[in-house]
């Protein structure tokens, strides 16, 4: 089938476990990909989203549960029978061979005639816009080049399901983002269904569709972006996804202000809603540098000390303690109004408007 009318493809993930003797790697996951979609794996080293990748693969069996791609139960196949196409993070690419044998050599493997792969490694260096490259070979290209050869060598056999393993960890950041581009205007021309492993927040935030989180082998939260960053709904994922300060207190009973945390340090924050938790009783606040701001001494909210301020471009981080010691991280936008606090001056920070912080039950 050629590359351009590659069909897309949903892919179901129902029950998915598996050990490796005595360690769980993966336990239970359930994940719906529609066509045509990227979502991507993330979590923290050994989390379990690599061997989750491997099992769609049809590189390792799982001990329980069902990889489905396009309505057919796949657990037998291979890789090359189930339609699963994987990129890895070091290329795996032919040393011995030229840039277009390697884009063809599945494509020969498979007894495609010469043809008809000469056809489609074509097709595949304009698509990845290497053909001037042809001829050469990986050692005289830069790593995103053979990035792009690894890619177009994976879509060359147009594969049902596009699997990335930490596609650009081996690249610096500038031809990270520009790779990161590229691989998702590919995705789109193609519509092809994409299943992506990273560790990095901002990778998966700016390119997935859907962000399935991954801690000790469960999908903890499984959403949009913004779903993710704006509403997680653990803590592990208010924690990994993003800067957070992670306060500790009290959640009173509602009052008509609304919810109201004391915090163990001293200070209170109303808040318009508590979500996920709204039990009264201990909690973690999980407030995002972006949710406060630098209020008059008369307002409600919270007393600190200004301890160092790092402006980027548009954005000010600041580095405040708060009466606890605790340390917290505020964002604000550097618009030039009013008077700058300056390292060591006591503050007041309150919520922003519309900021709504997330919070859990605490211990």
């Amino acid at each position: 089938m050629p590359a351009h009318t590659l069909q897309a493809t949903d892919l179901t993930l129902t029950g998915i476990s598996h050990r490796y003797a005595n360690t769980q790697a993966v336990a239970d996951v359930n994940l719906q990909v529609r066509p045509g979609e990227l979502i991507a794996l993330l979590g923290p080293s050994g989390c379990g989203k690599t061997t989750l990748l491997r099992i769609v693969a049809g590189l390792i069996r799982q001990s329980a549960g069902h990889v489905v791609i396009g309505g057919q139960i796949v657990d037998t196949l291979p890789t090359h029978e189930r339609g699963a196409g994987i990129v890895f993070q070091n290329y795996a690419l032919f040393p011995h061979m030229t840039v277009a044998a390697n884009i063809g050599y599945g494509l020969r493997a498979a007894g495609v005639a010469k043809p008809q792969v000469a056809e489609m490694v074509t097709r595949m260096l304009a698509l990845v816009k290497l053909a001037a490259m042809a001829e050469r070979y990986p050692r005289q290209l830069s790593g995103g080049q053979q990035q792009r050869v690894a890619l177009a060598r994976t879509l060359a056999v147009s594969p049902k399901v596009l699997l990335l393993d930490e596609p650009f960890g081996a690249l610096d950041k500038n031809l990270r983002l520009d790779m990161q581009i590229e691989v998702k205007r590919l995705q789109r021309e193609l519509g092809i269904t994409t299943v992506m492993v990273t560790h990095d927040q901002e990778e998966a935030l700016s390119m997935a569709d859907r962000i399935a989180v991954m801690n000790q082998g469960c999908v903890e939260q499984y959403g949009t972006p913004e779903e993710v960053y704006d509403a997680p709904e653990t803590l592990f994922v208010a924690g990994f996804v993003g800067t957070t300060n992670l306060l500790p207190g009290t959640l009173a009973s509602v009052a008509p202000a609304g919810p109201t945390v004391a915090l163990a340090g001293g200070g209170t924050m109303v808040l318009p809603r508590a979500r996920p938790c709204s039990s009264a009783g201990p909690v973690v606040l999980a407030l995002r540098p972006e949710h406060l701001r630098f209020a008059a001494p008369d307002e409600p909210g919270l007393d600190a000390t200004l301890q160092l301020s790092l402006p980027l471009g548009a954005l000010t981080v600041h580095e405040l303690a708060l009466a606890s010691g605790a340390p917290v991280k505020v964002i604000t936008p550097r618009n030039g109004e009013g008077v700058r606090p300056m390292p060591g001056d006591k503050v007041r920070l309150a919520l922003t408007d519309g900021a709504a912080p997330a919070v859990f039950r605490g211990s």
